[in-house]
């Protein structure tokens, strides 16, 4: 079965409004060392994680949902982050990957919500992807 985190983590990577805020810094499952710092130190930054990757029973698809954090150094910018996150996937229609890996579409599932990351107490937003996508690999 094929994996679309990868490239949903390169989508918001080359994002322009999503780079302009955190400077690259869009990871995969869990936040890179000096990513998650204490009050006074914080940095933007976005968390995708993987929440569930059902496979439809008759055809070579996925229905994929994936857990997307976004932090800011203050609430403001935590939700402008997620609006720049949103935008850069919701409803953006088919694409195929190098990989054979197609995607049918994409969209923000759940919309933001507010909160604070329990450890740090950084501002974050999150919200759901979900997107539909291919189990193997397909040509045009």
């Amino acid at each position: 079965m094929m994996d679309p985190l990868g490239k949903l983590l390169l989508e918001l990577r080359d994002d322009l409004e999503v780079d302009a805020l955190v400077d690259g810094r869009v990871r995969g499952q869990e936040p890179a060392p000096g990513d998650a710092m204490g009050a006074g130190q914080y940095k933007a930054f976005v968390v995708i994680s993987t929440l569930a990757t059902p496979r439809l029973p008759r055809v070579p698809v996925q229905r994929s949902r994936y857990g997307v954090r976004c932090y800011g150094r203050t609430p403001q910018e935590a939700m402008e982050l997620y609006g720049a996150c949103s935008d850069a996937i919701h409803l953006i229609g088919p694409r195929l990957k190098s990989n054979g890996l197609g995607i049918y579409i994409s969209l923000d599932d759940t919309g933001g919500t507010a909160s604070r990351d329990p450890d740090t107490q950084q501002p974050l937003v999150d919200f759901v992807i979900e997107l539909l996508a291919t189990t193997q690999a397909v040509t045009t």
